[in-house]
């Protein structure tokens, strides 16, 4: 139970972080977006974190 909890934690502290920040590396459309654009997209970073934290590593490495 405590792996549970630990997961959304850690995708809670990485969502915030990367819907206010990340995602325009990934996704350039998302730049000049509201903050309540961004807090709609915040359930699904927090439960999809693993992947999003790949995929923003994965530009970031090849510059994209």
């Amino acid at each position: 139970m405590i792996i549970i909890y630990l997961y959304f934690v850690l995708g809670l502290l990485f969502g915030l972080w990367f819907v206010f920040k990340g995602v325009d590396s990934i996704d350039h459309q998302m730049e000049g977006t509201t903050w309540i654009t961004r807090l709609i997209l915040l359930p699904g970073t927090v439960a999809l974190w693993v992947i999003l934290l790949y995929k923003w590593l994965k530009s970031s490495k090849h510059g994209s």
